[in-house]
């Protein structure tokens, strides 16, 4: 399985700052890399799937609140990244992912709940992605 690194983090972020608007100032340096650490540690310990993991990113991310503008985009933006990495993607819609990573930001979600939509919404060759 492949992680996301911290440099690719702050490549999107100033992507999506230029291409949406925003203030592209990293706020926390320790957020973004215990959110980087999260799906690691999951990985190690707990031995979960790849689609657990992209729903810990989206999580972790999401509620770092490392950047001072574009938090729940970058985290979206990662969370896909990582998924393509890894030879995945969301069969889900725009709105329906929009609609997750809005939830996840008011804490409407527990990441529970958000790795139950990703079991779902992950596929690889057409196929739910219930393994590693």
């Amino acid at each position: 399985m492949l992680f996301l690194r911290r440099h690719e983090i702050l490549a999107l972020h100033i992507q999506l700052i230029k291409r949406f608007g925003g203030h592209a100032y990293l706020r926390d340096e320790g957020a973004i890399e215990s959110a980087l650490a999260a799906p690691i540690q999951r990985v190690v310990h707990e031995d979960v799937r790849l689609s657990v993991c992209a729903a810990t990113y989206a999580y972790h991310l999401t509620h770092a609140q490392a950047f001072v503008d574009g938090n729940k985009r970058v985290a979206a933006a990662a969370t896909e990244l990582f998924l393509e990495m890894n030879g995945m993607r969301f069969v889900a819609t725009d709105e329906d992912i929009i609609d997750l990573f809005l939830r996840i930001a008011t804490g409407d979600l527990t990441r529970d709940a958000v790795e139950q939509c990703f079991q779902r919404w992950v596929v690889s060759d057409g196929k739910i992605a219930n393994g590693g």
